[in-house]
């Protein structure tokens, strides 16, 4: 026995060194082809060239870029281009790619591009699918022929900049829960792009869905016709309308519940560390609806009027509008300044702006930097923060700050403006119809997500390839 056992020793060995050299091919191919089937590093060598991000951030459901490229790294001028496109990988095959055009101008060698022409349309984080998703600039020459670029991160951010990354956290839809979206900047052998990484995931404790904002409060009455007034009448239907989303499956975030100090004017403390603004920004929340009321001396006065941000479509707006008039009794406002049915947008005018900074000079501070483009509503401008142009940075002693004025994740927000307090017709409704009010905002909700899922990629049809930017 001892003697085989020696003779069988050389034997053992060898058949040891085979198999180690087999585990170790076994591991150099599960290397390759992990890198292989990486959809960052899977496009090395398909690259003719790097674009610079010069900018990026989320509005809503959406993500946004900015940025340019030297066309004299490529084979291309601006001539000889005809189109550019976001591409998507999943992985490394044919199969594995979604493109989708983008406006972009070009001029001698420099070009300069963003992902889409509303702030509301383009990438939607939600429909990307689970795993790994590397983001390429892909450009088409009037021949035909492509040329494909990496996304490089051209922000100037530092690497401990805490605004850096993008941790964003889906809306629920169907049968998919939540799911978390991360952005990088990922370097592999000589290719850095940017790269969305999506897993399913719980929501934390201090982000939700939507935000439900009943305007005024405490000792701001707001509009009031007669004994009613306007911040009762927003904070109940407000209530019933966190209720049924809640019911719907969504995380509200109520800005205020009715407990608020009622010796506090609330129209100063929206930018106090506890105020509307920053509880909203902080929610990290996709959609916000801000619920008010309109009053005109001229009782005949009637309707809906939901605002967006200027820079935004119509889109979730009009769902707004179309199911509050298709499922109560209120109609669409038919006052001026409509961009389309009930859907309304307010910057400041000439004179606002004057006016403004007359106050300014009065109180001793510089008045901010707005112009005609500027969005006019608060709960507007600084809930969408980087998106929207947020400001309020502490500088009027009237207001606190906003502390995510910077941020890159905004809120995409309308101020609802329900009805008309001193309209018969439309009084009657918001007092007594506040749950098919509530029902009707939700149905908009929801139809609204489920149109983000429809289509990847641009959600508006006529983003032209040649666009001013």
């Amino acid at each position: 026995m001892i003697a085989f056992e020696n003779e069988m020793k050389p034997t053992l060995n060898r058949m040891k060194g085979a198999g180690a050299t087999v585990l170790l091919l076994c591991f150099l191919m599960s290397v390759l082809l992990s890198g292989c089937g990486d959809p960052a590093s899977g496009a090395s060598n398909e690259l003719n060239g790097t674009a610079s991000i010069t900018k990026y951030y989320t509005y809503g459901a959406f993500f946004q870029a900015e940025g340019t490229a030297d066309l004299s790294e490529t084979d291309l001028s601006a001539k000889d281009l005809s189109a550019v496109s976001l591409q998507l990988r999943t992985g490394n095959g044919e199969e594995d790619r979604t493109s989708f055009e983008i406006p972009f101008s070009a001029s001698k060698q420099k070009l300069t591009f963003r992902t889409a022409k509303h702030i509301d349309e383009g990438l939607c984080l939600d429909t990307l699918e689970t795993g790994r998703t590397a983001v390429f600039l892909e450009l088409t020459r009037k021949d035909g022929g492509t040329e494909l670029l990496a996304l490089r991160d051209g922000t100037g951010s530092g690497k401990g900049d805490p605004s850096k990354g993008i941790e964003y956290y889906t809306l629920p839809y169907g049968h998919r829960g939540h799911r978390k979206v991360t952005t990088a900047f990922e370097r592999t052998g000589d290719t850095e792009t940017l790269v969305f990484e999506t897993k399913r995931a719980r929501l934390p404790a201090d982000v939700y869905d939507i935000v439900v904002d009943p305007g005024h409060g405490g000792k701001d009455p707001g509009a009031q016709s007669g004994s009613y007034r306007e911040a009762d009448v927003v904070l109940d239907i407000g209530k019933r309308l966190a209720d049924t989303l809640e019911r719907a499956g969504y995380k509200v975030l109520l800005t205020r519940d009715g407990t608020e100090d009622p010796n506090v004017n609330m129209a100063y403390t929206e930018y106090d560390k506890d105020g509307r603004v920053n509880l909203t920004c902080g929610s990290r929340a996709k959609l916000a609806l801000s619920l008010h009321l309109n009053y005109n001396a001229h009782a005949n006065q009637n309707g809906v009027q939901i605002y967006r941000a200027n820079r935004a479509g119509n889109d979730f707006a009009k769902y707004i509008a179309d199911e509050l008039v298709a499922s109560t009794a209120l109609d669409y406002s038919t006052m001026a300044g409509r961009s389309t049915d009930g859907v309304y947008v307010k910057t400041f005018s000439n004179r606002d702006i004057r006016e403004a900074q007359s106050k300014a000079r009065k109180k001793g501070y510089s008045f901010y930097d707005v112009s005609t483009a500027t969005d006019y509503y608060f709960m507007i401008r600084e809930y969408g923060c980087l998106a929207t142009g947020a400001y309020v940075d502490g500088r009027n002693p009237d207001y606190g700050t906003n502390e995510y004025r910077t941020s890159l994740q905004g809120v995409e927000s309308c101020l609802c403006e329900l009805g008309f307090l001193s309209g018969e017709h439309d009084r009657q409704v918001l007092l007594n119809d506040q749950r098919g009010m509530a029902g009707a905002m939700t149905r908009a909700v929801e139809a609204y997500i489920a149109a983000l899922h429809e289509t990847k990629g641009p959600q508006e049809a006529d983003l032209l390839a040649k666009e001013n930017l």
